[in-house]
């Protein structure tokens, strides 16, 4: 035997055993929690009367989901769907509705209310966060003796070891530069092993050394920042290199065309040589853009910038995601030559 009912609330019709008489449910349509009636006790507390009773119709009702999520057929003593609590379905749809609407404007007035605390804490950190800005000293170096090399480890990139040690060999014995009016940067191996870049300005340039230690607040800011500054500079180095090792060694195997250097000048060669900050720095000097090519870890930021330059400024760079992740911006006096090479 089954007990059958409607749902005051969205008036779908339900099903459940009789053994859940008097015990309370979710209706599988609304959610609403349910006290499943006691036929049995209804029939007690009603005096029988056939002048009362509605018509059984002919045809057999729809079956509907129970209380428990199953299904199961009309019995010839499953009781009829009332026909009062008909007229409640428009009122519960418009209530349904009512309440799918407030959830949507809670759901909406929640991420104004979001964007408008990021917007305040966005102020107050522009307002109120370290002040970068200010002015900053360099020192240029001897344009003739200025060079800087660092060596291109692959260890870690997952290039095996004999396709490292045959492109490391032929540029040892094949150096390969990449020359400009701002720089000029050679790829070669050496007596010892590895693979190694050297920088040197260009015909048209001179580098420079910023002093950043005279900025307390810009310390303090890479300090902190260091770390979490330098996470898209390893992964674009790591990414080029075991490219360029991958790309080289294709161009030994086929001899066809030589893999663009000008690249991995730009992503693996200064990448190689660069820190945290100095991977978001660019120098400008009349509206001209130079870039960052060195940091030394000892607070100082190296630019390449033309020969006699006296004043530049230094700020955040537009990356490749069209972000500037450096906030401020400093002007720089170039005031003496740095006693020794970098």
């Amino acid at each position: 035997m089954t007990i059958q009912f409607n749902c005051p609330y969205c008036t779908s019709t339900l099903k459940v055993p009789d053994s859940t008489a008097g015990k309370q449910g979710d209706c599988p349509r609304c959610g609403t929690k349910l006290l499943i009636p006691n036929p049995i006790k209804a029939e007690i507390q009603q005096t029988p009367s056939t002048e009362n009773v509605a018509p059984i119709p002919q045809s057999e009702p729809v079956a509907s989901s129970d209380v428990d999520g199953q299904t199961e057929d009309h019995g010839p003593d499953a009781p009829q769907v009332s026909a009062e609590s008909r007229p409640m379905s428009s009122m519960t749809s418009q209530y349904l509705r009512k309440r799918r609407k407030s959830n949507a404007g809670g759901v909406i007035l929640f991420l104004l209310f979001f964007g408008l605390m990021l917007g305040v804490a966005g102020y107050f950190y522009w307002a109120y966060g370290p002040n970068l800005e200010g002015n900053l000293v360099a020192a240029r170096f001897n344009p003739e003796s200025a060079k800087l090399e660092q060596q291109l480890k692959a260890a870690s990139l997952g290039v095996s070891e004999d396709v490292v040690q045959a492109v490391n060999q032929s540029l040892k014995e094949t150096s390969r530069r990449v020359q400009s009016d701002l720089m000029d940067m050679v790829f070669y191996g050496s007596e010892q092993g590895g693979l190694f870049i050297r920088l040197k300005a260009g015909k048209d340039t001179e580098l420079v050394r910023v002093d950043l230690t005279g900025d307390p607040a810009l310390m303090d800011y890479i300090s902190q920042n260091g770390v979490q500054l330098d996470q898209p500079r390893i992964s674009e180095f790591e990414t080029y290199l075991k490219q360029f090792y991958t790309e080289w060694y294709q161009f030994l195997e086929s001899g066809e065309v030589m893999p663009d250097l000008l690249t991995y000048r730009n992503k693996v060669g200064l990448n190689s040589l660069m820190g945290g900050l100095g991977y978001h720095m660019e120098a400008r000097v009349n509206h001209k853009i130079y870039p960052c090519v060195h940091d030394d870890f000892e607070g100082g930021l190296y630019f390449l910038v033309p020969r006699g330059t006296l004043q530049f400024e230094i700020l955040g760079r537009k990356l490749d995601n069209g972000w500037t992740s450096f906030p401020g911006k400093y002007q720089v006096q170039v005031t003496q030559e740095y006693p020794r090479t970098p």
